[in-house]
């Protein structure tokens, strides 16, 4: 019984999850930016890096759902 996501169509989507954990990874990143961790200080994230990052995750997910609505037409 695990979480399954669906995408806009209604139907389960295997990559919207990875979608999730990736935003979800770079947020927490990108927020203990400065602080220190039991890991150490972690280094600052510059908001262009974090606006880099956050780009790639979204267009590999809109490119994905951008081509199958194009060739399922």
């Amino acid at each position: 019984m695990g979480l399954k996501l669906k995408d806009s169509r209604g139907r389960e989507s295997k990559t919207l999850f990875f979608v999730t954990v990736s935003w979800a990874v770079v947020v927490v990143r990108y927020a203990l930016g400065g602080l220190e961790t039991p890991l150490g200080i972690m280094p600052e994230t510059t908001a262009s890096d974090f606006g880099l990052a956050v780009a790639a995750i979204l267009v590999i997910w809109l490119g994905r759902e951008w081509r199958e609505a194009k060739f399922n037409e």
